[in-house]
């Protein structure tokens, strides 16, 4: 598989991945920062939810509209070009292997994590530390597989943007619940987001994440004779936090779930 923008590199003859691919790097920051958070989200939130958006008073809700947008794209992105590399065989050298197609792929992700985490450092108080370690756990999951490490499990790793349509849908109505006093999407598709939220959610992030675990674990043993001791004592902890964190965030929407059904439930008893 080729890499579309390698043409455009002027380091074509370096070995060295993340000189090779650097442009690709400051390209998909440059572009999520300037072209879709900054000009297109707006227009896009604007257009899309009318005075939803645009009569909104408080700037941070307003800003959280426009970031939720450039998840949406980053996910869209993310999933499109995961599905040429998600079935890369397990027996590939997670110590050696690399491709072209699947260095641009992480190499456009790190672009992104870098604004993912320029944005929660500046609006911290808005993200909170959850968000803020996500953002630095995925960005050096990605970063170490330019040295390369583990590119084959770069599609098995951003299957797990699988779930974030789900989640940036189920956001949106929530918020323009708060705005409207008559509902703004009908109730089966708000139940049915949720619903599919919840089991995809699961589904990659949960019953994969864990699986990935030990698979990987299996595979760094394997290939350990030439990895470096660092990589697997950095790379394995942080994924199982990634993956607890998971659940955190999981158990979080059942909860939500079931007070929304005990609520509905009520409701009908009156």
């Amino acid at each position: 598989m080729e890499d579309p923008f390698l043409a455009y590199t002027p380091f074509k003859n370096c070995e060295n991945l993340y000189i090779r691919h650097l442009h690709e790097i400051v390209g998909s920051f440059v572009f999520y920062q300037f072209i879709i958070f900054r000009w297109l989200a707006p227009k896009a939130n604007k257009l899309i939810f009318g005075r939803h958006y645009s009569s909104i008073k408080d700037e941070e809700t307003k800003l959280n509209f426009d970031i939720h947008a450039v998840s949406m794209v980053q996910s869209v992105v993310s999933l499109v070009l995961t599905w040429k590399i998600l079935f890369l065989p397990f027996s590939l050298n997670v110590a050696t292997y690399q491709d072209p197609f699947t260095s641009m792929v992480s190499s456009l992700t790190i672009g992104y994590f870098l604004w993912d985490l320029y944005v929660c450092l500046k609006y911290f108080s808005m993200f909170g530390i959850g968000f803020l370690g996500h953002a630095c756990g995925s960005l050096y999951v990605f970063t170490i597989s330019l040295r390369p490490f583990c590119q084959p499990w770069i599609g098995k790793f951003l299957i797990f943007e699988a779930s974030t349509p789900f989640v940036n849908i189920n956001w949106y109505i929530s918020q323009l619940s708060r705005t409207s006093s008559k509902p703004v999407v009908p109730t089966w598709f708000n139940m049915a987001n949720g619903l599919l939220l919840m089991l995809v959610f699961f589904l990659v992030r949960i019953v994969w994440g864990f699986a990935a675990i030990v698979i990987l674990c299996y595979q760094l043993w394997v290939w350990r004779a030439i990895i470096p001791n660092w990589l697997p004592f950095t790379l394995v902890p942080l994924n199982f936090g990634m993956d607890a964190l998971n659940v955190f965030w999981l158990s979080k929407m059942v909860k939500i779930a079931k007070k929304m059904a005990n609520g509905g439930s009520k409701s009908k008893k009156f």
